[in-house]
């Protein structure tokens, strides 16, 4: 008598064939979205509505918010996506800031 395996020999290859064709996937969606321009570093281009790629040293002014700081140093760009590059460049887990406190900013040129 032979002792024959009774688990089917298939089901291995499929799941690997599966991950497989969700890699292919997730590749086709990230150069699509690449190739449109709808990655992060589109956000990083200048223009009008677009975070600042020039940065500068900014000081926090009394009664400032991260958001005011935001403001003052790129008003043409989304107040939202400047605080995010500047607790990004300033490695910040909060947006807490005080008065005195130097911030490295995306900043326009034309201020």
């Amino acid at each position: 008598m032979s002792t024959a395996s009774t688990r089917s020999h298939d089901q291995r290859p499929a799941r690997l064939r599966l991950a497989g064709l969700s890699n292919v996937a997730a590749a086709v969606v990230v150069t699509i979205g690449a190739v449109l321009g709808l990655g992060s570093l589109a956000n990083l281009t200048a223009g009008p509505g677009a975070v600042p790629t020039e940065t500068a040293a900014v000081r926090v002014h009394g009664g400032e918010t991260l958001s005011d700081v935001a403001a003052r140093v790129a008003p043409d760009a989304p107040v939202g996506q400047v605080v995010d590059r500047i607790m990004e460049l300033n490695e910040m887990s909060s947006a807490a800031v005080r008065a005195g406190q130097t911030l490295l900013a995306p900043v326009s040129l034309e201020r």
